[in-house]
């Protein structure tokens, strides 16, 4: 994403990079691998988030870069919820690796051709109306320059 893929008034800002991982249910047969390749999911159920939120587009975009057509068996609204259903093992989950060490489940590195997910922090500009949210923009744009990283 750059700032020419936003809307006119906006400017977005990257906050951090974060590694997508399997995460598994503590016996399931992938737990203990040290790396997949997406094809090796073919057969897997998948939990996932509904379609249209962040994280779900970027999982499919990931997985369709690759080919690979998830069976998903459950959509949620909530980290909780998805960490739950892996670990009673109704499917696996691509997710940032902190969420898998947060819900204290296995997570599997996945050899992917694509960087890691950026997440970034979007706002008004050249101010929000917010005094907080324009006074967080000033700051991250003296840390990071303006807008995003070319």
């Amino acid at each position: 994403m750059d700032d020419s893929a936003l809307p006119e008034g906006l400017t977005a800002f990257a906050v951090w990079e974060e590694e997508l991982v399997l995460m598994t249910a503590p016996g399931h047969r992938l737990a203990g691998a040290g790396r997949v390749l997406l094809s090796d999911l073919v057969a897997e159920p998948f939990v996932d988030f509904r379609a249209g939120t962040g994280l779900e587009t970027s999982v499919h975009r990931l997985a369709a870069g690759c080919g690979l057509h998830r069976h998903i068996t459950c959509e949620v609204t909530q980290m909780r919820l998805l960490a739950d259903l892996v670990r009673a093992g109704l499917g696996v989950a691509i997710v940032p690796r902190q969420v898998a060490a947060w819900a204290g489940l296995p997570s599997v590195r996945i050899r992917q051709p694509d960087p890691p997910r950026t997440v970034v922090l979007a706002g008004r500009s050249p101010a929000p109306a917010n005094p907080a949210a324009g006074a967080l923009l000033a700051h991250l744009t003296a840390a990071t320059g303006p807008g995003l990283p070319a």
